[in-house]
């Protein structure tokens, strides 16, 4: 996801912001089904037309939160474009083996999922399932059993983890990098406000 690199954009209005929070609330999302179903790509990334999710990103940079937007903008097949914060949109596949990005020739999610598994990332990182129970809370709820997935090793010292949750999707997202002035690591992060559909269908 490119959703932490529009951070420091600013948002629109603050009328259309409170229109998109109140229609997720009220759309709520799909409930943790009572069996316990295999944890997949498609499952940790639940990707279908209509889908939104919006996050409070802190900058670290001392300023207050900003609201983030990424919503599954075009479905056809098991090619989805997904959109942050109306930026370029991002091509993803649905592949049997995982959720593909065909720009960078990379995964995002790839199956099996269990620790230890990994993959090439975008910019020279490599991406490793370091836990399949985090719990995350969120100011709406609680997720359980969910999957974090670590990209190390870059060309720019960036490390991006990010934490996705069964039937829902990315959760909490971190970018953390050494900052070439200070020393100091500068991180990014976005915690899940709401998620849901803006489809009727």
């Amino acid at each position: 996801m490119n959703l932490l690199s529009n951070a420091s954009q600013r948002m629109v209005s603050m009328t259309r912001l409170l229109l998109v929070l109140l229609l997720l609330v009220g759309c709520g999302g799909p409930s943790t089904p009572a069996a316990r179903e295999p944890l997949t790509a498609r499952r940790l990334y639940p990707l279908q037309r209509g889908l939104v999710w919006s996050y409070n990103v802190d900058t670290g940079l001392g300023e207050p939160p900003t609201l983030a937007i990424s919503q599954v903008v075009t479905a056809e097949g098991d090619r989805f474009e997904v959109q942050n914060n109306r930026s370029e949109a991002v091509v993803y596949e649905r592949r049997p083996e995982g959720i593909y990005r065909p720009a960078s020739g990379t995964w995002l999610l790839r199956d099996p999922i269990e620790v230890g598994a990994h993959w090439e990332a975008p910019g020279g990182r490599t991406a490793r399932i370091t836990s399949v129970d985090e719990r995350v809370a969120t100011p709406s709820q609680q997720f359980d059993e969910c999957v974090r997935v670590e990209e190390v090793g870059g060309e720019d010292g960036r490390v991006i983890a990010t934490v996705y949750c069964p039937d829902v999707g990315p959760v909490l997202v971190e970018s953390r990098m050494r900052a070439a002035l200070t020393g100091r690591d500068a991180t990014v992060r976005a915690l899940l406000l709401g998620y849901g559909s803006t489809d009727p269908g």
